[in-house]
C-alpha cells in the first residue's frame, strides 16, 4: 500500500481512541509510526536487497515488538511528564505495536506480498484484495482526518472501513476465483495455477492470470467476474528451468520465490550482453504479469511514469545454442544474470551467478541470504 494511505490510517486510528495525550505531535507521530516500516527501502541498494528487505523484517510479526519499542522511544511527546493527559511508556509501546500491525494488514491485502514470518520463513502473504493504490480506501481516510477529527462516531466508522473494505475484497476475490475455475472447467480447459487479482478501481475491475499448458494467460474481468477483454497469452517459465537457475544463483532463487506466475520472453536487442553476441549462448527475459492492468487508460498512465518499463525483470544467459529446444536449455549452465527494477532504478547489471549458501546468524535474523 502507498505511504499516504499508511499515514492516514495511523492518524485515523489515533483519533478513534477515547482518550489520548493532548499534544499537537499526536497525529503526526501516529502517521509516521504507521508509515515507518517502509523506511526499509533506504537499506535496499541492489535489486536483490530490494527483494529480500522491502516488506521484509520491518513488516514481520517477530520483529514488531522490538521495532515498536524503538518507535515508542521516538514518541517522547506522548509519554513525557509535561504533556497533559500523557500516557505511560508501556501504553505508547502498545500503541506503536498496534499501528505496525495496521501497516502489515494494509500490505498483506495487496498483491505484492509481505514476509510477515521472517526470520523463520520468506513466505510472502498476499490476500489479493486491494490494488496497490486504491482511492476508495484512501480518500475516506484523508477526508476523515481533514473534516471529522472531532466526530468520533464517524472516525470509528472510518477505522472500521480499513478492515471492512479489504475484507470485502477478499470475499469477492474468492467468489471470482471459484467462478473462473467453474468457467474453465465447463469449457474443458486444463487450467492449473490460477490467481484472481484486483485491478485499478477494484471491486469494479479484476484480472485473472492462470497457467494453461505451457502458457500463462491473463484476462480482464468486470465486477461480476465476466471477461471484458480477450486473453493475453505469454510463454510460461518452465519449472525445470526455474529450479535449475535457483540452484545456481541466490538471485534467481529469490526472484522465482517472489514471482507469482513468471512468464518468459526473448532478451531485447539493447539488453543483450557480449556473450550473446559471441554466440553459443541463449538469453531469456522473465517477468511477472501481476504487475500490470487490464484497463487501457491505466496502462497509458503507467507508460507515462519515469523509467517506464516492465517492472521486476530477471534476465539470464545460458550455455546453449540460441535455437536449442527448451528441455536442453533447462539443463544448461547459467553463465550470467541481471536483475533490473525499472521503477526504482535499481540494476544489478550483468554478472556471474552466486550460488545460495547458508546465511550467517545476522543475515538470517534480518532475512538476508
Amino acid at each position: 500500500m502507498d505511504p499516504i494511505t499508511h499515514a492516514a490510517s495511523g492518524a485515523v486510528a489515533l483519533l478513534a481512541l477515547p482518550r489520548r495525550p493532548l499534544t499537537a505531535w499526536g497525529l503526526p507521530l501516529a502517521a509516521l509510526v504507521t508509515a515507518s516500516p517502509d523506511l526499509d527501502v533506504l537499506f535496499c541498494h541492489t535489486p536483490l536487497e530490494f527483494l529480500l528487505i522491502h516488506r521484509g523484517i520491518s513488516h514481520s510479526f517477530a520483529a514488531m515488538p522490538v521495532f515498536g519499542l524503538l518507535l515508542a522511544l521516538c514518541c517522547w511527546p506522548l509519554w513525557r511528564a509535561a504533556t497533559p493527559g500523557r500516557w505511560g511508556f508501556g501504553r505508547v509501546w502498545l500503541l506503536c505495536c498496534g499501528l505496525l500491525l495496521l501497516h502489515i494488514w494494509l500490505d498483506v491485502v495487496t498483491t505484492y506480498g509481505t514476509m510477515v514470518f521472517l526470520p523463520f520463513s520468506h513466505y510472502r502473504v498476499r490476500l489479493n484484495s486491494v490494488y496497490i493504490i486504491d482511492l476508495l480506501l484512501t480518500v475516506p481516510l484523508l477526508w476523515a482526518v481533514w473534516r471529522w477529527r472531532a466526530r468520533r462516531g464517524l472516525i470509528l466508522l472510518t477505522l472500521a472501513w480499513i478492515f471492512i473494505y479489504p475484507g470485502g475484497g477478499i470475499g469477492i476475490n474468492a467468489w471470482h476465483t471459484a467462478q473462473s475455475r467453474e468457467r474453465f472447467a465447463e469449457e474443458g480447459r486444463p487450467v492449473s495455477r490460477l490467481h484472481v487479482l484486483p485491478d485499478a478501481f477494484a471491486p469494479l475491475f479484476w484480472r485473472v492470470i492462470f497457467e494453461e499448458g505451457d502458457t500463462v494467460r491473463s484476462q480482464s474481468l468486470n465486477a461480476l467476474g465476466a471477461p471484458r477483454a480477450p486473453e493475453d497469452i505469454h510463454p510460461a517459465t518452465p519449472l525445470a528451468l526455474a529450479a535449475a537457475a535457483s540452484r545456481a544463483s541466490v538471485a534467481c532463487e529469490t526472484y522465482f520465490q517472489f514471482a507469482m506466475l513468471p512468464v518468459m520472453d526473448a532478451l531485447r536487442p539493447g539488453d543483450e550482453p557480449p556473450l550473446i553476441k559471441e554466440g553459443g549462448h541463449k538469453g531469456a527475459l522473465f517477468y511477472d504479469l501481476r504487475f500490470g492492468s487490464g484497463l487501457a487508460f491505466v496502462r497509458r498512465l503507467l507508460a507515462m511514469r519515469p523509467n517506464a518499463d516492465i517492472p521486476f525483470q530477471l534476465m539470464l544467459v545460458l550455455d546453449a545454442e540460441p535455437d536449442a529446444p527448451m528441455p536442453e536449455v533447462a539443463d544448461a549452465r547459467l553463465a550470467e544474470l541481471r536483475l533490473r527494477f525499472s521503477d526504482s532504478g535499481r540494476d544489478s547489471h550483468w554478472h556471474a551467478p552466486v550460488r545460495p549458501t547458508p546465511p550467517t546468524f545476522w543475515q538470517w535474523l534480518v532475512g538476508l541470504r
